[in-house]
């Protein structure tokens, strides 16, 4: 019995935790030879036939595809490939794409034989074992398969409530050798507790939040800490949901990142307090994002989105107190928000003295509490990947344009300190800069080269508002040097 685990990176420089994962499971738990089952990584620049010739080319009984928003049309290609050349070939997909609508996902295709409606590792196994066993595939829960034209759905995997049930593939013989110039990726917990309408993270799961033993923790930790790599990313939905529990992580990260490993994770900063900041800066976290998302509290409300905004503050001030550096995120396109109540969101982000400063589109992802209130909330958006939002009752085709004109922009100068000390100018806010920005390279590409200086808006947006531009020109001139 051959395997083989592939998926297409949206950025290839982190490890694949859930193929490992799943390898783990199949080796350790169901004695299945490590040399049986093969992993393979894709580029988004890799052709739909290439990914096809080296998933062949391992011979495998079954193929397991992990797949997400900006690799199903891919995969489904590749998987078409597959079943065209060898129809014999089991092909099981599972991941957030696919689980939350596996039925809408068969309708699509026939690429597929087996949907994993739940994490994958016990389902896969089962999977593993029914075709090595020729049983029926109705004895495995958490799954949905085509048998003829009928799409069957069994009953629900049941949840590994004990996450130390799951071997762990941060050990050797998996991933070393792989990593010098990769992020690693780990866990030290699974799931969220809160309900934010346009994520979907085990939202239908009856146990939210589930944790690692922090002595296992520790010991996955060290296992990188000895090695050649530069960035481990503790990819929890939230590393800091227990600040306690994240306080000894760092606590032991301190003791033994002598490399000075750098760290990244995600975090509310709700749940900060001088003491974990204080800890994560001695720990070498060199990357946090803050997801703000938005400050209306309309469009907050209508997502389930909590925000308590002082904490919020009381947080970035002590991430700020010790330079730890992070990144405040929104997400543009959010039901009950309109373009002015966007601005104030930006403004507010931008007054934070932040490092970074991100804008996403709203993307109304399957399964997601969002999908299924689109007819309530006069959502219309793509129904293909990326999902993308064209419009709803509080924002028109025009606003989301408009929207999208920002985040563009924001790529550019998202970062820049310069804009940020030019916002602090009196009568002046950020969201406007941005504005002029947008209008001025529009003007630009009608009169001179196609990648306007920002160097040049700097010197003329001070001409026009009477700013005496020697400081903004001369840090814009170190700034946008390249």
């Amino acid at each position: 019995m051959r395997v083989c685990l592939a998926t297409v990176h949206h950025n290839p420089s982190f490890t694949p935790l859930a193929l490992l994962y799943l390898k783990a499971y199949l080796v350790e738990h169901d004695g299945v030879a490590a040399d049986a089952i093969t992993v393979l990584e894709f580029t988004p620049d890799d052709k739909t036939e290439t990914i096809a010739d080296r998933i062949l080319a391992t011979q495998p009984d079954i193929v397991g595809l992990s797949c997400y928003v900006w690799n199903i049309r891919t995969l489904t290609a590749a998987a078409t490939l597959i079943k065209d050349r060898d129809a014999s070939i089991q092909i099981v997909v599972g991941g957030p794409e696919v689980g939350p609508v596996a039925k809408d996902v068969f309708a699509r295709t026939r690429a597929f034989d087996v949907i994993v409606t739940s994490e994958g590792e016990i389902p896969l196994s089962r999977l593993v074992a029914a075709r090595r066993e020729h049983a029926p595939l109705e004895t495995v829960d958490g799954i949905v398969f085509r048998r003829g034209d009928e799409i069957v759905a069994t009953a629900d995997a049941a949840i590994v409530q004990d996450l130390n049930q799951l071997p762990s593939p941060h050990r050797p013989g998996y991933m070393d050798g792989h990593t010098s110039t990769r992020i690693v990726c780990l866990e030290t917990q699974r799931g969220c507790v809160f309900r934010c309408n346009f994520c979907f993270y085990n939202k239908d799961f009856s146990i939210r939040n589930r944790r690692f033993d922090l002595d296992r923790v520790k010991h996955e930790i060290a296992y990188w800490l000895e090695r050649d790599v530069e960035w481990i990313y503790l990819m929890d939905p939230i590393f800091n949901l227990n600040a306690e529990r994240a306080k000894e992580i760092c606590r032991f990260v301190i003791e033994h990142n002598h490399r000075r490993i750098k760290f990244h994770s995600e975090v509310w900063a709700e749940f900060f307090d001088d003491e974990l900041a204080r800890l994560m800066k001695e720990a070498n976290f060199q990357f946090l994002e803050v997801g703000l998302q938005s400050t209306d509290d309309t469009a907050l409300a209508t997502v389930e989105r909590r925000l308590k905004m002082q904490k919020f503050v009381d947080g970035i001030e002590h991430l700020k107190r010790y330079q730890v550096p992070f990144e405040i995120q929104l997400i543009y396109g959010l039901p009950g928000d309109t373009i002015a109540t966007f601005k104030k969101s930006l403004n507010f982000a931008a007054s934070l003295n932040t490092k970074w400063l991100a804008v996403f589109p709203l993307q109304v992802l399957p399964g997601t509490e969002l999908w299924h209130k689109a007819g309530t909330l006069q959502i219309d958006f793509e129904r293909e990947p990326p999902y993308a939002l064209r419009s709803h009752y509080s924002m028109t085709e025009a606003d989301m344009a408009y929207g999208h004109r920002v985040i563009k922009a924001l790529q550019l100068l998202g970062d820049s300190r310069t804009l940020r000390f030019l916002a602090k100018e009196r009568g002046i806010t950020f969201a406007e800069i941005v504005d002029e920005w947008m209008e001025w390279c529009e003007q630009q590409q009608a009169f001179a080269p196609p990648d306007p200086n920002p160097k040049q808006f700097v010197a003329e947006y001070c001409d026009r508002n009477g700013i005496p531009p020697a400081f903004f020109q001369h840090f814009a001139s170190w700034e946008f040097s390249g």
